[in-house]
């Protein structure tokens, strides 16, 4: 049975949401304190496996979630505000209430996965605890996301929900006029830009300029590893169209890659001390920084990264695509024909980036060990030109 603990004032969105799951989800256990006093007696006698609190003040959050980091380490922190969310040191997500809480039950339910996952992996549970700066998925993404799902959404409708975020703005006509969409002339108009970049790719492009805007690790070049990410998404796009995938496996593989990385980016934030170091040491070889990550952590930034999606609420094809990005030739998985297509494109786009020259397949991960010979060599040219273009 789902844990569920509510905290703050009994006349807010918290009530409404007590009916709201109770009515959805009649199995899960919901209690409810009027504040962080009672609600930390409450845990010292029940454990809670999800913890939503919805207070006025920032600081009422922090001091809540820095308690419970200690007390109830295995507990999913979520913060929740009446307007738009701000960022909470310590919660795991922070969510807005969007109008009658249309989105929020989904969202309980993936911190009811996630909880549920890390009761299952002590050092999964141990980092996840500690974190104190996770990112939330911005309320734009859920907005183009809804128009992308209506029948009357069109490339100018979601030029001007993008067009709030002037950052994502430039970026999306910095991409569009890259050499990854050779054009004969500039483009200059954002709704001409998402016609020629695509839904999918804006979609993708809203939740990873958020993430790179929002965890700037120290010390590193965040165009580098956007660089990589970006190759990483394309590349993974061409292989999944190249195996035929449809629409959705084609987008999803596209998002996946662009979002591999949130792991590595999340623990630079959080773990810095320990996780920087690691991080220069493997001089790029994400193979071997996931080997080190799992002798110090008890788990990759591939797997942690699949987890926080979770926590997003994203599809699940794009999730075990991230669990399964870092895949090496010594992978305990079977044959690649047993991975959905957007985790054997992720796969695969990681793997031909590591190895930019030689077309060697001798290290080839064992998950992708099925693949025939006219498919590598597609997958080889669709690098080669990548790599070409991006020179």
């Amino acid at each position: 049975m789902t844990e569920l603990l509510l905290v703050g004032p009994r006349d807010g969105p918290l009530t409404t949401c007590q009916r709201l799951v109770r009515a959805q989800s009649p199995d899960w256990s919901v209690l409810h304190c009027a504040d962080a006093n009672s609600a930390l007696e409450r845990l010292e006698q029940r454990s809670a496996d999800i913890v939503l609190a919805c207070f006025k003040e920032i600081t009422e959050y922090e001091s809540l979630f820095a308690q419970l980091s200690q007390s109830s380490p295995g507990a999913i922190r979520l913060a929740l505000f009446e307007t738009l969310p701000s960022r909470v040191k310590g919660a795991h997500q922070s969510l807005a209430t969007r109008g009658e809480l249309r989105d929020l039950h989904p969202i309980l339910l993936a911190a009811a996965a996630v909880s549920a996952k890390s009761a299952q992996h002590e050092g999964l549970k141990n980092i996840v605890s500690r974190f104190q700066d996770v990112p939330s998925p911005p309320l734009l993404y859920f907005d183009i996301r809804e128009q992308l799902d209506n029948a009357t959404g069109t490339a100018a409708s979601m030029a001007e929900i993008a067009s709030r975020d002037p950052a994502l703005v430039a970026r999306t006509l910095r991409i569009a006029n890259s050499g990854f969409y050779a054009r004969s002339r500039s483009v200059g108009d954002l709704t001409d830009a998402i016609g020629l970049i695509g839904t999918e790719t804006l979609l993708g492009l809203v939740l990873a300029a958020h993430l790179y805007t929002g965890l700037p690790p120290p010390g590193l070049r965040l165009e580098t590893i956007w660089q990589h990410t970006f190759e990483v998404s394309e590349l993974a796009r061409q292989i999944s169209r190249i195996e035929g995938g449809d629409r959705h496996e084609v987008g999803h593989s596209f998002i996946a890659g662009l979002l591999h990385d949130i792991g590595l980016m999340v623990l630079l934030q959080n773990e810095s001390a320990r996780y920087q170091p690691m991080f220069q040491k493997s001089g790029g070889d994400e193979s071997e920084l996931a080997r080190m990550e799992g002798e110090t952590f008890g788990i990759t930034h591939g797997e942690l990264g699949a987890l926080i999606l979770m926590l997003w609420n994203l599809p699940a094809a794009i999730v075990d695509a991230v669990a399964d990005s870092h895949a090496s030739s010594e992978h305990n998985g079977s044959s690649g024909q047993t991975f959905p297509l957007p985790s054997r494109a992720v796969m695969a786009a990681e793997w031909l980036l590591d190895r930019k020259l030689p077309r060697d397949a001798d290290s080839l991960p064992s998950p992708l060990s099925g693949t025939p010979e006219a498919s590598l060599h597609n997958w080889f040219e669709a690098r080669d030109q990548l790599v070409s273009r991006n020179c």
